[in-house]
């Protein structure tokens, strides 16, 4: 009962900050939320441990309830079998937080699926052997068991579907490892349309990804710097333009790809042409919009922490992502706040840009709320 309360209370206040906030936020708005908090809200990381008592686990829930933290990542390492990962997974998300939590995982099919076979749950295929055994509507019953199978373990959040089209089948990220629905936008279309439909019947929230379409790329951006200038097409666009609107994703994922002919400074995700133009004006996409992992190789290797935090922001990210699978470090949270609250105060931020992210990440979060499951 005590856990039924809290949620109506989570709800109520993130109504009431939708209503208060509005759908983009100016100066005026967000007036009685402290900086601090929306940072936080800004903010989200994976950890190492599996079991709550562990001492990271314990400081997340302690980052999350004291306003420094929105969310949560799990991976492999973070995944024993279903009792340890739902114990994991309630211990987080019951955290005594301003507002709900997000607690995310990347569950794909194929060979992106941090819940499989190995660790005591099922296994789905993978994108491309989807679109090639199924049709769209046998999609969606196949992929309301993995969103099922997804909210029973404790996430509210999937990372997917990958809505990149598959024109380098030899694509080490995507071609390669199967995560594709295909090269035509609109087989991608109508099978991403099942993934998205599948999750909200069981009240999770999904992400597009990679835009804007990392289909065509010859290397992988975990790893380092890939330039996709001369491979990139604007038709991967047409998958995000079209399920990014309402009724579809609840955020988009930005990769790290660089294209010169699109910024000829910044890869994607530090982009202000790619994510405040290409993507919001272009696109006019206004919901959520989340960095890839902020500390992979093609971004780590060629800017330091300070100015990828200044960047990403500046760029219209709204929520940053910070993996710890690279270069694990429990106060990320800490430096993304120090940062940005030294950023507002001497210009390099707008306090206008902080308060519309935080107003989409609390209206995404009371869509949450709002969903069933």
């Amino acid at each position: 009962m005590t856990r039924l309360i809290y949620c109506f209370l989570c709800f109520v206040f993130c109504f009431f900050m939708v209503i208060t906030a509005g759908c983009g936020g100016s100066d005026s708005n967000n007036s009685d939320v402290s900086l601090e908090t929306m940072i936080g809200q800004m903010t989200m990381v994976g950890f190492r441990g599996t079991d709550p008592n562990d001492d990271w686990p314990r400081l997340i829930v302690q980052q999350l309830e004291t306003g420094h933290l929105g969310g949560v990542v799990l991976y492999r390492f973070n995944i024993v079998n279903q009792p340890q990962v739902e114990a994991l997974t309630r211990a987080i998300g019951r955290a005594r937080a301003l507002y709900p939590v997000l607690v995310s995982l990347d569950q794909e099919g194929g060979k992106v699926q941090r819940l499989n076979s190995t660790n005591g749950f099922k296994d789905f295929l993978s994108a491309q052997k989807v679109a090639e055994q199924m049709t769209p509507g046998q999609a969606l019953d196949y992929y309301r068991d993995l969103a099922a199978m997804v909210r029973q373990a404790g996430f509210n959040l999937n990372f997917a579907p990958v809505v990149d089209l598959n024109r380098n089948p030899q694509s080490p990220a995507i071609g390669k490892l199967e995560r594709s629905f295909g090269a035509d936008p609109e087989q991608v279309i109508a099978y991403a349309s099942a993934v998205i439909s599948a999750h909200h019947s069981q009240g999770v929230l999904c992400t597009l990804k990679h835009f804007p379409g990392h289909g065509s790329a010859g290397g992988d951006t975990h790893l380092g710097f890939v330039d996709v200038t001369d491979t990139w097409n604007p038709i991967e666009l047409e998958p995000f333009f079209r399920l990014s609107g309402p009724g579809g994703a609840d955020m988009v994922m930005v990769a790290h790809t660089f294209n010169r002919n699109l910024d000829p400074v910044y890869p994607a995700s530090l982009s202000p042409q790619v994510i405040d133009g290409l993507l919001r004006q272009t696109g006019q996409y206004d919901g959520v919009v989340i960095s890839d992992d902020l500390q992979m190789g093609a971004i780590a290797q060629y800017f330091d922490l300070e100015t990828v935090i200044v960047q990403a922001v500046n760029a219209g990210n709204d929520i940053l992502l910070f993996s710890n699978y690279f270069a694990p470090d429990p106060r990320i949270p800490d430096k993304v706040k120090d940062t940005l609250i030294s950023a507002v105060a001497d210009g390099r931020v707008s306090l206008d840009r902080i308060r519309k992210s935080f107003a989409r990440i609390v209206k995404a979060k009371a869509g949450l709320m709002s969903r069933p499951g």
